[in-house]
């Protein structure tokens, strides 16, 4: 092989990783790894169908997909590649027309959701209350809403939604810093503790939950697990910077 054969490499390597992230339930890793081949406009129907499958969050290999779903992931993966362009009107578009298709299938209504957190959140969180509807229990949708509450300086209503997450998902670092958080931002100190720290255990190596876990040792005055926190986000933050666009952009040389 010669050095022109690197990026097709690099593509097919890429391609197979998030297939195998989305056998692996893990969607949203699937979905960020497949959105490399969106940056670069490369539309291949079976990009478009990894995409299709981790959208609606199916843990198949596409050889598995069966086939009288296929125009339904074709749709769903069409209107996520428009989301990873930034197409947003293109794939509001394509999101509505999934929905209206198929509106009784599961993570229909969650994919639709997401993408109008963007712009339009009230109607997002509508969205996903419309897939606890289909699906009780629906952890993601429970961790976007709790989030979004957050998000708007909410923290009473993200408790509510948080401690639903946390029970529906006890093995999902999310859903615990979404806890951790909003029982922070409602006073209950020690609380916040126990839900960073058991976020920490199931996601040692994620910047924020550090940074949130310094804040709530910061309120609790133990400033010495604080500042030991606060350098474990920035070792974490440094490196999560390095391995996306290299050491020039934590001050490295180039």
């Amino acid at each position: 092989l010669g050095v022109g054969d690197a990026p097709e490499l690099a593509s097919v390597s890429r391609y197979h990783l998030a297939v195998l992230m989305a056998r692996a339930e893990q969607f949203e890793q699937a979905l960020e790894t497949l959105g490399e081949f969106a940056a670069t406009g490369d539309d291949n129907p079976r990009v478009i169908e990894a995409m299709g499958i981790a959208t609606l969050r199916m843990p198949l290999l596409p050889s598995e997909l069966p086939a009288d779903r296929r125009e339904m992931v074709l749709m769903a993966g069409r209107a996520s590649y428009m989301m990873a362009t930034r197409n947003t009107a293109a794939a509001e578009k394509a999101f509505d027309a999934l929905a209206d298709r198929y509106p009784e299938t599961p993570n229909v209504h969650y994919a639709r959701a997401v993408l109008l957190l963007q712009e339009k959140a009230d109607k997002a969180i509508e969205e996903f209350k419309r897939e606890l509807e289909l699906q009780p229990g629906h952890a993601a949708s429970l961790m976007q809403i709790a989030f979004e509450y957050l998000n708007r300086g909410d923290a009473q209503t993200a408790l509510a939604w948080a401690k639903q997450a946390v029970a529906a998902a006890p093995g999902e670092f999310p859903a615990h810093k979404a806890l951790g958080q909003a029982l922070l931002e409602t006073g209950d100190i020690d609380g916040a503790i126990v839900e960073l720290t058991a976020g920490i255990e199931l996601a040692p190596e994620s910047p924020s939950l550090h940074f949130q876990l310094a804040r709530a040792y910061q309120r609790a005055g133990r400033l010495a697990d604080a500042t030991r926190e606060r350098d474990e986000f920035t070792r974490l933050d440094r490196l999560a910077r390095t391995r996306r666009t290299g050491p020039q952009s934590v001050g490295g040389k180039k």
